[in-house]
């Protein structure tokens, strides 16, 4: 039996306009975002209003740090509270 770990991360609507809004500019943007709605739960679209928790398989997650980490860990042009979450969702690893 195969068992693969996630990892949560919920985002606001708000949140997730923040990655559209940046696109390709960046590899924090449009890549991070492509990654997350292959996370997205069955039930909820990416341009739905509100939160939703995506629950992301551990090598995607390792992938969302990895294209972090080439940015400098510093998630350009997000808002500081939007910055603050992707570097502790990327911090969790393990």
């Amino acid at each position: 039996m195969t068992h693969t770990y996630t990892y949560t991360l919920t985002l606001s609507g708000d949140e997730r306009r923040a990655f559209d809004w940046l696109g390709d500019r960046y590899g924090t943007g449009e890549p991070i975002a492509a990654t997350l709605r292959g996370c997205l739960p069955d039930d909820a679209e990416w341009t739905q209003p509100g939160d939703i928790t995506f629950l992301v398989p551990e090598h995607e997650a390792w992938l969302i740090a990895a294209r972090a980490w080439d940015e400098g860990d510093l998630w350009p042009c997000f808002a500081p509270e939007l910055a603050l979450k992707m570097t502790a969702f990327t911090s969790s690893l393990v």
